[in-house]
């Protein structure tokens, strides 16, 4: 559900600003509408800092303080040592970020120049430079296809054949006067495949030791970064108060001014239940202020407020938009269609329980602000291990071909049936979303008249799907009779009070959509069927080449097969969970959403208040 909002109107003195906001931040529970400033270039650049150590704090989460002991070299003890100041480790990061992918660009082009060096072998490029200049020789490299070498060039020209049929190819040298080596060499009939390289700078053995030296260089660098490391915490501190001081600075300029600008006008907003305290607050204050009631009109910012099961998936909800003042907060609708969906999708039994298992391993490790994740990862595979027992998927193995369960082959539900189960989802949440909408829709427009087109389509379809059922004579009495207030709904009290023909001709194009759009709606729940299938024969799949590559040697098969195992499952682990969640996602979002009337573009609630370090 929403939470109700309190809507303030403050007037103060402009000199009375900053000495009220920090009173106001300290009370931490009004969000002050801020709006667009011309902010001092102190402030911009602040702001520029503060996303520099923001950036840094979290790359440096990826890289451990211990890390410093592993690295080797002469300043091994200093690397113990944090940086005298936060800004000094936060440049050296920096520095040694940026030195690192150079080092990286450079290592990986001068292995690749390795690789060509190795065909030509060791020589002295010194020799080359020689030849060039004091015996006026030039020496040209060439490679081509082994099949177009043809021997009569080496009775026209000097030609060492250094390599033959290297990964097809054949690298030969010619040797020219200088004056002669600009041009282009007349190769004659299948010449057209020689192609000329560039002459070789340093040895192979040289290269190596270009790479070597690389490397050396980011085992320094990375060595710097484990010592910044050691300051994660107090860059993050400092981050915080830099955040803290940009947020105040912007509450300051928020508001309008008034007076010739010798009064401060701001909107500002509560929760309901924090009503009393925020009004206590104003009274000792003693400032001028108005307080009301929030409406729609005047778009409050949103705060939700759900049971433990619907909190969990407030996050999802969330990666879309957030309603409306007056909307319907979907989260406790959607929720339990989203975790049966997942359930369905992922789909193997052995899959739920690992991570079940995880979960409650690593629960005592889990940061407390992350536990509500935990959970809902938890719901979700609960629903995976529900799914995969009832279709009998367990790590890829068919639990109904297992002897000791054939017996209870009949309790496992075949893939015809899931198919099935896909579609029949698939009628309940669109039916539910329509349902949704009555009074969502009479909720955004302030009366019940606007969800009634919507009930005459509910009618229909529940009718419809009874006769289908064989639940309702589809020539009685009782059916013509819900046709009848169905068609009355959908093309009458389409627009309400407004005239005749806009209802109809509303109803009318309801009824072209509804026809397509509700058809295509249930093909894309069909998907959950399919997903869950294709990571089940996947599973499969990689279950038949462990036994059918680990071979009929003693352990080494073992070891083959469990290899297999590992990345084949884990591959397939990834896939269908990301899967698994992107699927149910989109029917939440436009299936289900779509259905239910929902139109979102709410702000989230953020109270002023001082972020904690």
């Amino acid at each position: 559900m929403i939470e109700p909002m309190i809507r303030y109107d403050l007037l103060l003195y402009h000199g009375d600003v900053r000495s009220f906001m920090e009173a106001l931040r300290e009370l931490g529970v009004v969000d002050v509408t801020l709006r667009e400033w011309d902010a001092p270039q102190e402030v911009k650049e602040l702001v520029g800092m503060s996303e520099r150590y923001k950036t840094v704090y979290q790359r440096l989460g990826s890289i451990k303080a211990a890390d410093a002991d592993a690295i080797d070299n002469a300043d091994e003890a200093e690397q113990r040592v944090p940086f005298a100041t936060v800004a000094e480790a936060v440049e050296a990061y920096e520095e040694a970020a940026e030195r690192m992918e150079q080092l990286e660009n450079l290592r990986v082009k001068a292995s690749g120049e390795l690789d060509e060096l190795a065909m030509w072998g060791e020589f002295d490029p010194a020799e080359i430079r020689r030849l060039k200049e004091v015996e006026g020789v030039a020496l040209r490299f060439f490679e081509v296809p082994t099949k177009q070498y043809r021997s009569e060039w080496e009775r026209e020209y000097a030609i060492s054949v250094v390599e033959t049929d290297f990964g097809g190819m054949t690298y030969f040298v010619v040797a020219q006067p200088v004056a002669e080596a600009a041009g282009p060499i007349d190769w004659g009939v299948g010449g057209g495949a020689v192609v000329e390289l560039r002459a070789p700078e340093m040895t192979f053995g040289q290269k190596e030791a270009q790479i070597e030296r690389y490397l050396q260089d980011e085992k320094r660098w990375q060595g710097v970064m484990a010592r910044a490391a050691l300051s994660r915490e107090e860059i993050r501190a400092a981050y915080v108060e830099m955040q803290n001081r940009i947020t105040f600075d912007e509450a300051v300029n928020a508001g309008e001014e008034l007076a010739e600008g010798t009064i401060k006008r701001i909107e500002a907003w509560s929760v309901a239940q924090d009503r009393q305290r925020v009004e206590a607050f104003l009274d000792a204050e003693a400032i001028i202020f108005e307080s009301a009631e929030a409406t729609a009109k005047e778009n409050p910012p949103i705060k939700l407020k759900n049971r433990f099961f619907a909190r969990l998936f407030e996050p999802i909800g969330s990666l879309y938009m957030l309603p409306r003042y007056n909307e319907l907060d979907m989260t406790p609708f959607f929720a339990p269609f989203f975790m049966i969906f997942f359930g369905m999708c992922f789909g193997d039994a052995g899959y739920g329980v690992l991570f079940i298992l995880a979960i409650l391993i690593l629960w005592r490790k889990i940061p407390k602000r992350f536990r509500d994740l935990a959970w809902l990862a938890l719901f979700l595979n609960i629903a995976t291990v529900f799914f995969g027992l009832l279709t009998g998927n367990f790590f890829g193995i068919e639990l109904a071909k297992v002897p000791a369960l054939v017996r209870f082959k009949e309790y496992f539900v075949s893939n015809d049936n899931m198919f099935n189960v896909a579609v029949g989802l698939g009628i309940a949440q669109v039916l539910f979303g329509q349902i949704i909408r009555i009074f969502n829709r009479s909720k955004q427009n302030g009366s019940f008249l606007y969800g009634l087109s919507t009930l005459g389509w509910v009618i229909l379809m529940i009718s419809g799907g009874l006769v289908l059922a064989g639940v309702l004579p589809g020539d009685g009495w009782l059916f013509y009779g819900l046709l009848a207030v169905a068609g009355v709904l959908i093309f009458f009290f389409n627009s309400p009070r407004k005239n005749l023909f806009v209802n109809v001709g509303a109803g009318l194009y309801n009824c072209y959509e509804m026809a397509t759009g509700v058809v295509g709606d249930l093909v894309s729940y069909v998907r959950l069927f399919a997903i869950g299938l294709a990571g089940a024969i996947i599973a499969q799949v990689f279950n038949a080449l462990s036994v059918g590559l680990s071979g009929d040697i003693p352990v080494l098969s073992w070891i083959v097969m469990a290899i297999i195992l590992i990345i084949g499952h884990g591959l397939n682990i990834f896939v269908s969970a990301l899967g698994a969640f992107v699927h149910p996602v989109r029917l939440t979002f436009v299936e289900f959403y779509k259905n239910a009337g929902f139109e979102g573009g709410g702000r989230e609630f953020k109270p002023f208040r001082r972020l904690s370090r």
